[in-house]
């Protein structure tokens, strides 16, 4: 049956968050192909030091400077010390800069977009981030006393974590979860807790986090009623938790996607469901109730299935907590568990239509490199894109999304490794859309070819430069299917300003799109007359760090040995043509701009932004090619005929280490322009680009 969301209902299947696998790839992988058709999100199991829930965040806690470590008390979580503010010590000083969380789910969500284009993850499926409350790791770990004034800066690092994640994974594919644990604890009187009100507190807070999650990403609580080995003499029953849950729904200005609430082993309590009866849920939350206990078997699940029928008009299933209370060996028992108890909500949807090339377009051609051992420097600059300045791309990305759609094709001109393909595959999981990778480096290019092995999408072609070192034109490249006219968009990004024959690949690309087709072409090496100040042209710290090295060797003993370099004028002359051709000097916009009408392009819009770089993240990425940077320093095999020795090498990365603390002083971070232009081939009128 397909799925109706204005019945509250589910009546399909919800996992909680934990799963005992050893990697979130495991999860997907085992889970999407038994539950897909079951499960409206996956999570990715909380593997690796997340396993034991908020246990991990002991450390990131105890670490800060203005706590002591005391004995347990009497309600220490799994015996850990508790945390105290020494004496003098203020939690107004404490800061939280990364929990953890954001990172964790940003590359988990690789690995679920790459399975999800691969067919493995069905369309229909979202990304589940699981959270815990900001109240449960303070309640858990910090002493009582303490615990209302160290709340506020760790809810605020966690809201920064949400923060983050909705800023790097799209908002239709995720779904975050809340985990509220201890404040149930609280409610009953098992706990001490800072508030008076008990209830309303707990709601307030619970609003504070609903409300930090953007209103497109879906949205859902998971009760938790973890806290047996506090109760001596009743079980929990539901009526704290219709009470929140009720609460809730009434005051909260968001959709609420979902809400789980656990239901207690052992015998079947009738009473139990009984207190279910007054929730009121709005049409479209889904109601999951944790009534799988694995050790009951089927009998079980239908026991309970029953006697929650007589109370609720309708729910999907689920455990009680997450499965990674479980062994690994349980997992085929849950699953067969799960699927023995409901039928597909999601049988009836066709499968996704796959991009298709022509047929004389293999995505990978039969050439030798594509089969090649990786090289390890490509792969190494493949990780480039973690670094600060490749938030230059998500305009681009923004900017693709409201260009291409599905059917149309892209070409990442110089496009390496395939970083801005990524980043769109990324951002627009669902969209069908083919890409071709295009450069001139068949390593780059081979790194290219792994990392989209699975996906159809994505085409790969090598630029061949002919015997006086010109690259071969883009559509010949591109061949007879595509290299007339049978390309919706091109973009350039960060490549632009290597190209010699601007006006020659210009009138390549002219040739290659179709009529009304785009043209992207960003960098921040184009000397544009709007950047401020203070914002640098990337490539242009290059050579002021090549003169401060200079001066740097001339003035400091200790590297005497290589003064006698620097008057060689001619070796130097040399090296430093080496260097500016790594590294050209920055071309003006007016240039640009008239190559490419020149070329039959209509620049439809020019705009600039200021990207923050990190000073250290740019000695990383200058370091590693530091013999073109500093190649007098030594000597290279293209100048001298031979490499530089393991000592030289070495005094390369800390002369250069030396010179960009000259350059920047204690600051960590400085500002570059980037320029953006978007060309059409006519003259059609183009919407807004992005802001």
């Amino acid at each position: 049956m397909t799925r109706q969301f204005g019945e509250r209902a589910g009546r399909g299947v919800h996992l909680v968050g934990s799963v005992p696998l050893s990697s979130p790839d495991d999860v997907f992988q085992q889970l999407a192909g038994a539950l897909g058709d079951r499960v409206e999100r996956l999570p990715d199991g909380e593997t690796g030091p997340r396993s034991d829930w908020i246990v991990w965040q002991y450390p990131v806690l105890s670490s800060k400077p203005e706590f002591e470590v005391c004995p347990p008390g009497p309600h220490a979580y799994r015996s850990l010390p508790r945390l105290r503010l020494r004496d003098g010590a203020s939690a107004g000083t404490m800061r939280f800069d990364d929990l953890g969380y954001a990172s964790a789910a940003v590359a988990s969500f690789r690995t679920f977009v790459r399975l999800k284009r691969a067919g493995v993850i069905p369309a229909h499926v979202r990304f589940q981030v699981s959270l815990p409350t900001p109240l449960s790791p303070i309640a858990a770990f910090v002493a009582t006393e303490h615990q209302s004034a160290v709340e506020p800066a760790y809810e605020a690092a966690m809201l920064d974590e949400v923060r983050r994640i909705a800023a790097a994974i799209p908002h239709d594919q995720l779904a975050i979860q809340w985990d509220a644990n201890f404040e149930f604890a609280m409610l009953d009187g098992l706990l001490p807790c800072w508030f008076t009100d008990v209830r309303d507190a707990v709601v307030e807070r619970l609003l504070r986090l609903a409300r930090a999650v953007p209103a497109d990403v879906q949205l859902g609580f998971h009760f938790c009623h973890d806290h047996e080995r506090l109760r001596h003499d009743h079980p929990y029953d539901a009526r704290r938790m219709v009470e929140v849950a009720n609460a809730l729904s009434a005051v909260m200005t968001r959709p609420l996607h979902w809400l789980h609430l656990p239901v207690p082993g052992g015998r079947l309590d009738v009473t139990f469901f009984e207190k279910l009866a007054p929730l009121q849920l709005r049409p479209e939350t889904e109601l999951y109730l944790g009534i799988v206990h694995l050790d009951e078997g089927v009998a079980g699940v239908q026991a309970r299935l029953t006697a929650a029928r007589r109370y609720l008009d309708g729910f999907g299933i689920a455990t009680a907590c997450g499965w990674g209370r479980h062994r690994t060996a349980d997992l085929p028992a849950l699953v067969q568990l799960h699927t023995a108890v409901t039928a597909p909500t999601r049988a009836d949807r066709p499968a996704a239509v796959p991009f298709a090339w022509p047929d004389r377009f293999p995505p990978v051609p039969d050439e030798s490199w594509t089969v090649a051992p990786l090289d390890p420097t490509a792969s190494a600059y493949d990780a480039v894109d973690q670094h600060s300045w490749y938030t230059n791309l998500d305009p681009v990305v923004a900017e693709l999304a409201d260009t291409l759609r599905d059917g149309d094709v892209l070409v990442d001109y110089s496009g390496g490794t395939g970083l801005l393909v990524e980043r769109l595959k990324l951002r627009h999981v669902g969209r069908r859309v083919g890409a071709v990778i295009v450069d001139p480096s068949p390593a780059f290019l081979r790194v290219a070819v792994e990392k989209f092995a699975n996906d159809r999408g994505v085409a790969v072609r090598r630029l061949p430069r002919d015997d006086q070192g010109h690259v071969l034109a883009l559509d010949d490249v591109l061949g007879p299917d595509l290299g007339r006219a049978g390309v919706d968009v091109i973009v350039s990004s960060n490549a632009v300003q290597f190209y010699d024959d601007l006006d020659v690949t210009v009138a390549a690309w002219r040739r290659t799109l179709r009529p009304g087709g785009r043209l992207l072409v960003s960098s921040s090496d184009i000397r544009n007359p709007r950047a401020r100040a203070n914002e640098w042209v990337l490539q242009e710290t290059v050579g002021v760090l090549a003169d401060l090295a200079e001066g740097i060797v001339r003035s400091h003993v200790e590297l005497a040995a290589y003064r006698t370099l620097l008057d060689d004028a001619v070796r130097l002359k040399a090296h430093a043509t080496v260097r500016d051709r790594h590294f050209p000097a920055p071309r003006p916009l007016d240039g640009y701009l008239a190559t490419l009408a020149e070329g039959g392009f209509t620049v439809a819009s020019v705009r600039e932004a200021s990207v923050t770089v990190d000073v250290d993240d740019w000695y990383e990425y200058l370091a590693a090619d530091a013999g073109t940077v500093l190649g007098w320093v030594g000597g290279t095999t293209e100048v001298d005929g031979a490499e530089a020795s393991d000592q030289a090498r070495a005094d390369r990365g800390r002369l250069l280490r030396r010179a960009i603390d000259l350059a920047f002083g204690t600051r960590t971070t400085f500002q570059a322009c980037w320029t953006y232009i978007t060309c059409v081939t006519d003259g059609t009128d183009l919407a807004p680009p992005p802001s």
